[in-house]
């Protein structure tokens, strides 16, 4: 094993040209020569680049993330969404104007290791399925009572696409959610852009304080505005009532 020490470029945390490119170089070298990519960072930005990197490279990355009494695992690719696809505002500086204690996370003691574990599992999982990452994930239940869908089950058993558990109730749910197309980690104008020209793309990242570039990029900007314009209109049609 070999350790490296190396500063992830982040969305709205601007940097110099020289120093962006060498650790893009670097990182994606690491993630094209491995099997698997495990996305364990703290914040949220942090995680945009390894994401964007893994679906360009058709890498199996598994994603673990922890809140004070909740966790999530869950895994990118094959059609399914992956962090940023339930976001309707690209990923920004979430450590400007806060205080170191802000900044952690707080979480309880037992949290990391149950996370761990579980990403651990699904991860096995996923490499015993001739599909590996591209393994399909359960499909949602419409009720209570509909039947479980184990059809793309493994030797292992079914691999969902999320686990999401909680220390409040001692529960678990793994939910199943589709890519979204104007996401701005895994949207394939951004896969595109950064196979293009990866350190321009992630410069510019860094660049946009507000996040409007990826926005503009993944698509997402002209999806708000069709959103709202079309709330307009419903608005109009209820007052026309």
């Amino acid at each position: 094993s070999e350790g490296i020490v190396l500063s992830i470029p982040m969305p709205g945390h601007s940097t110099d040209v020289e120093s962006t490119e060498g650790a893009v170089d670097e990182l994606d070298k690491m993630v094209q020569e491995c099997d698997v990519v495990f996305l364990l960072t703290d914040t949220r930005e942090s995680r945009w680049l390894p994401t964007v990197m893994a679906a360009a490279h058709d890498k199996m990355l598994l994603n673990a993330a922890l809140g004070l009494d909740s966790w999530l695992v869950m895994r990118h690719g094959g059609g399914l969404g992956c962090y940023f696809c339930n976001d309707v505002v690209a990923p920004e500086n979430s450590m400007k104007n806060r205080t170191l204690d802000q900044q952690c996370t707080v979480t309880r003691p037992g949290l990391s290791p149950i996370a761990s574990a579980m990403t651990v599992e699904l991860m096995v999982a996923l490499l015993h399925h001739p599909l590996a990452q591209r393994a399909p994930a359960p499909a949602v239940r419409r009720t209570e009572f509909s039947p479980t869908d184990n059809s793309g089950a493994g030797a292992l058993g079914v691999m969902p696409h999320q686990i999401r558990g909680s220390l409040v109730s001692y529960t678990m749910m793994t939910p199943t959610v589709p890519a979204f197309p104007y996401c701005t980690g895994c949207a394939p104008t951004v896969v595109e852009a950064y196979t293009s020209d990866k350190t321009k793309l992630v410069q510019a990242v860094c660049e946009s304080r507000d996040g409007s570039f990826l926005e503009d990029l993944s698509g997402l900007t002209a999806f708000r505005a069709e959103a709202a314009e079309k709330m307009v209109d419903m608005e109009d049609w209820e007052d026309d009532e």
